[in-house]
């Protein structure tokens, strides 16, 4: 969920409420052996619902867990590089290879939250997980307020400033997560030099707040990126539950959030998906659970932003078309990752996300036995292969986007703009097809 989207989100979290129906919110364990910590989870199905249940388990085990301990695994890596970038400038050694090296470990965990994309139902929309470290556009004005404020950069330096930018952000919420780290990082597309962090903020936002001083940003770097972390565990924990990374758990265990399916009372979410049908699942079937995978909460879900909103608010106005929703304008500014200019690769990579999820796997060639894809083509779904051309098309579009060499947010009225979002937008026709094949079988 992303700023400016309200229209669009409404439809997305009433097609959410359409497929993912309650079964039961018990608190009451079903009589499956085991308990809501660890079930006992098995294939309780039969005939093609048998089959969807091993679609779902393919897709939990085999993209949903791997693509979560990795952003996890690299959220740390991303925080350890922030607070070794504020230790070097502190002793005075701070090179432009550790901003480097921040940089990259910046475009590894965003890699992997935005392969995340075409599965943000659950614990990442159920606890305002994604707009919380992904919104977008940055509003620089609030980031120079909060720079400039004497209290705000007093609580940058406290006791616990993760804590501090998690709860005091009422004022600065758009300068939270990806793109507040993106913003102090990169610059026109580059990492910033390591000198400019011992002067004055210079971007055109800061002009009327001359006094911002570059090391607080490193201050503020590493706040961020810290909560961006401990979200990152908590969307681990929530699906991956006793599977997840021991120390993960722990820390999310010490921040007392909420971890599990409908409102804490039913299941890890992995689990939860898995018992569809059962007492204590949001999920009141299997059918309903792979319509979630497939359709307008999951794989077209992120489909549908891609072509309408990502591409598609900044490409209207550079061509001088009308937007979607005459009662909000599109925004020319409305353009992810325009600091480090690496817009068309989050875009290539949320398709990934749904080519992941429909091939039941990570970034191979070819589905697995127990995926999406290959439960379509056997069951003799006729749009299997329109759906698998349009999934390639919108990747080769997007690929040479990125090849190009210009950016989006460089010419966001290009050609090469509009011939992805409409890759993106006929692919996003195919999900919705299958997803509507899945709920009527």
């Amino acid at each position: 969920m992303k700023m400016k989207n309200n229209l669009w989100a409404a439809l997305c979290i009433g097609a959410l409420a359409m497929t993912s129906l309650s079964a039961c919110s018990d608190d009451d364990a079903p009589d499956l052996g085991g308990d809501k910590e660890n079930p006992v989870i098995g294939n309780r199905w039969s005939g093609i619902q048998a089959e969807m249940w091993e679609v779902a388990n393919q897709y939990v085990n085999q993209v949903v867990f791997p693509t979560y301990k990795n952003l996890a695994a690299s959220a740390d890596v991303l925080y350890e590089e922030a607070v070794n970038m504020q230790q070097k400038h502190d002793a005075g050694t701070l090179t432009d290879a550790d901003v480097e090296a921040a940089c990259d470990a910046f475009k590894t965990a965003r890699e992997y939250w935005e392969k995340s994309e075409a599965f943000l139902y659950g614990a990442a929309t159920d606890y305002n997980l994604d707009p919380h470290m992904d919104s977008w556009p940055l509003d620089q004005g609030q980031m120079a307020d909060f720079m400039s404020n004497p209290t705000m950069v007093a609580g940058l330096y406290s006791d616990d400033p993760i804590a501090f930018v998690n709860q005091n952000n009422a004022n600065f919420d758009t300068a939270l997560g990806f793109h507040g780290l993106e913003f102090v990082l990169f610059r026109n597309g580059a990492p910033r030099p390591a000198s400019v962090f011992d002067g004055v903020e210079d971007h055109e936002s800061f002009a009327n707040k001359p006094t911002v001083q570059c090391k607080d940003e490193l201050a503020f770097l590493v706040a961020v990126a810290g909560d961006v972390r401990d979200n990152c565990y908590r969307l681990e924990v929530s699906w991956l539950g006793l599977q997840a990374n021991t120390a993960h758990k722990a820390r999310v265990t010490e921040l007392g959030v909420k971890t599990h399916a409908l409102d804490d009372n039913g299941y890890y979410y992995g689990a939860d998906m898995l018992l569809a049908g059962t007492d204590g699942s949001s999920y009141a079937s299997i059918t309903a659970a792979l319509v979630t995978l497939v359709g307008a909460s999951g794989c077209g879900n992120i489909a549908n932003e891609v072509a309408s909103q990502k591409i598609g608010q900044a490409y209207r106005v550079a061509t001088g078309q009308p937007s979607l929703d005459p009662n909000e304008p599109d925004a020319i500014d409305y353009i992810e990752s325009p600091y480090s200019k690496r817009s068309y690769i989050d875009y290539r990579d949320n398709i990934y996300s749904i080519k992941n999820s429909l091939y039941g796997n990570i970034d191979q060639s070819a589905p697995a036995e127990k995926s999406v894809m290959t439960f379509l083509k056997n069951n003799g779904y006729s749009g299997a292969g329109d759906l698998q051309s349009a999934l390639d098309n919108a990747i080769a579009k997007l690929t040479a986007c990125v090849e190009s060499g210009v950016a989006f947010v460089d010419n966001p009225g290009a050609q090469q703009a509009g011939d992805a979002m409409k890759a993106v937008d006929a692919l996003n026709g195919q999900l919705e097809a299958a997803s509507q094949w899945i709920e009527k079988q």
